[in-house]
């Protein structure tokens, strides 16, 4: 008899097991799964950086022992020299001319990866550069309060290889980093030469951040809290420009690594993974992070069948307190939209549709830049209906015309009805049409008749007049906050809040 129960009690043992690991992965927070994510891709650019930085550094080492960069240099220094005491023949000028020439074909052979070299003397003097920008013939050491980190470091006159990190270096008109070598000449030293490494191909490694969806990057920032790459998400060039705020990253250069919730540079709340990378005396911070809002659309979609009808319930069960006002705001002009139809102000206009009982209102805004207020009836395929599909002809005007793909973020929609209809099928299109669900705001009034609906891009605000039908005079104006964030409704549900 107990050999007979042992399959039994095995079966029943691993599927207990089986739905109580399923169960322990339904409740596993979601932003732990993100967390792994992002891990792999900081340390995917982690190894990058180092793989670069570690190149740069060998080939720094290289020119510092290479003998026809010591040949050039005396070379070039000696003919500086005697430039300034003596009229140099017509021969030697050309001959040195090429050999220069000679040397510049063997610079872009064996060190083009940098982006310049400077040849500096005893005195400090750039007697000699290879891009022959503004630094050459410049005495670095006098003009330290021009030229900056390289000069500083020149005119103390150091006997070992120093790094100078990414600055803002005037003769370039850009960001540049420098491996500073001492050149020596029969065991005494005769100067230096200064490796200058551009900021773009520093970039480049953190170019590429496809796997971590339409708000995730991947970017670097050094000690005082600057990026060294470019955002994706700024119409204007970040590098050494862009502060971030100290309480987010001190912290993370004191923990060396780790994750962190944060308010971003953009103003929204994202998940990040971080680590402190040091080179020759530098530290820089690799981050990588994603926007919390991406990470609870994305669980969203995965789970839409089930939070359609809670989303409904929640809203029946969560009554919005609404404010009433006696005197109503006076528009001098206002554009009709009627029903099934669209319309988009941005000059300035007020647009307005009424009688909403039935149908629904669509508004898609971006506060002082433009407004589409749309007026939805049955028909629609937001009812599953087949005449017209208004939310697909805004959204595509919304991405084709009016925003960049980076601000589409930007974009606020607004939906508004006495009742709930249509409310499931909008948020799932305008998730499959790529926005979030902290862009869909929802305004209901189960005790209204009807609505009326004005939309002024000018402000930040909504107007909804609803109407009720115990008093026809009563006018309850609805502001933004007194709308539902959908958002915040799925993240509610997701951790039990």
């Amino acid at each position: 008899m107990r050999t007979k129960m042992k399959p039994f009690i095995s079966a029943v043992f691993i599927t207990f097991l089986l739905f109580e690991t399923s169960a322990w992965a339904v409740q596993k927070n979601t932003f732990d799964w993100t967390f792994v994510q992002l891990d792999y891709a900081r340390k995917e650019k982690v190894n990058h950086l180092k793989r670069y930085t570690e190149r740069l550094h060998s080939f720094a080492k290289q020119a510092a022992k290479d003998k026809r960069i010591s040949a050039f240099f005396e070379m070039n220094r000696q003919y500086f020299n005697a430039m300034k005491d003596q009229e140099i023949p017509e021969s030697l000028s050309t001959d040195v001319s090429k050999l220069r020439k000679q040397f510049d074909q063997y610079y872009l052979s064996s060190y083009f990866v940098f982006y310049d070299i400077i040849f500096i003397n005893n005195d400090g003097l750039a007697f000699h550069t290879i891009r022959k920008e503004l630094d050459t013939h410049v005495n670095l050491i006098n003009e330290k309060a021009s030229i900056g980190k390289l000069g500083e470091v020149i005119s103390r006159k150091p006997d070992h290889e120093v790094f100078i990190d990414f600055y803002h270096y005037p003769p370039s008109s850009e960001p540049a980093a420098f491996f500073v070598e001492p050149i020596l000449n029969e065991g005494v030293q005769v100067g230096w030469i200064a490796l200058q490494c551009a900021i773009n191909k520093l970039n480049t490694i953190f170019v590429s951040t496809d796997e971590l969806g339409k708000t995730g990057e991947t970017f670097l920032i050094n000690q005082n809290g600057l990026m060294l790459t470019e955002s994706y998400f700024k119409g204007y060039s970040t590098i050494l420009k862009l502060h971030l705020d100290e309480r987010n990253i001190q912290p993370k250069f004191k923990n060396e690594f780790g994750h962190r919730i944060v308010t971003d540079y953009r103003g929204a709340t994202a998940l990040s993974s971080f680590e402190v990378f040091e080179f020759l005396g530098s530290k820089w911070l690799v981050i990588a992070q994603i926007d919390k809002n991406e990470i609870l659309t994305e669980h969203y979609k995965c789970y839409h069948k089930y939070y359609r009808d809670q989303i409904l319930e929640y809203i029946h069960q969560n009554p919005l307190a609404l404010t009433t006002f006696l005197q109503e705001k006076q528009y001098d002009k206002t554009v009709r939209v009627d029903i099934d139809e669209f319309l988009k102000a941005e000059q300035g206009e007020v647009l307005e549709t009424w009688g909403v009982s039935t149908c629904t209102a669509l508004i898609a805004t971006i506060p002082e830049r433009f407004s589409y207020l749309a007026h939805i009836s049955p028909k629609d395929k937001m009812y599953n209906g087949d005449e017209t599909d208004l939310l697909e002809q805004i959204t595509k005007k919304i991405k084709g015309f009016d925003v960049y793909p980076c601000e589409r973020q930007d974009v606020l929609f607004i939906v508004a009805a006495p009742h709930l209809e249509s409310i499931p099928n909008i948020i799932d299109q305008l998730i499959e049409e790529g926005f979030f669900l902290s862009q869909i705001r929802i305004a209901y009034n189960p005790a209204a008749k009807s609505a009326t609906i004005l939309s002024d891009y000018k402000t930040d605000n909504i107007i909804i007049k609803w109407m009720t039908p115990e008093d026809k005079n009563e006018i309850i104006v609805t502001g933004i906050d007194e709308t539902y964030n959908i958002n915040a409704i799925i993240e509610k549900m997701m951790f039990g809040m």
